[in-house]
């Protein structure tokens, strides 16, 4: 449901590049992808939970759940495609 609500709104948009800001709420070390509990942000404006890819594995594995991040992602592939990964501040 939440892949069909995001296509249909990335459709919408002209730019699948998005800068998010959220809490990590789960990290999978073994598929390489944390879930991210997003703030709204024009290409989907609204709060929800997804499933983001960190181009270096190294990214990973200095995350912690429950820490606040900011990033940009690419909605145009998913799992989304993370880099520039930093806590928020």
């Amino acid at each position: 449901m939440y892949a069909l609500i995001a296509a249909v709104l990335i459709a919408a948009t002209s730019s699948s590049i998005a800068h998010i800001h959220g809490k990590i709420v789960k990290i999978d070390a073994k598929r390489g992808t944390f879930m991210i509990h997003h703030d709204p942000f024009p290409q989907m404006p609204m709060a929800m939970t997804m499933e983001v890819r960190p181009r270096s594995r190294a990214d990973l594995a200095k995350l912690h759940v429950g820490e606040t991040i900011d990033c940009t992602i690419d909605t145009a592939v998913v799992p989304w495609p993370g880099t520039g990964i930093h806590p928020a501040k």
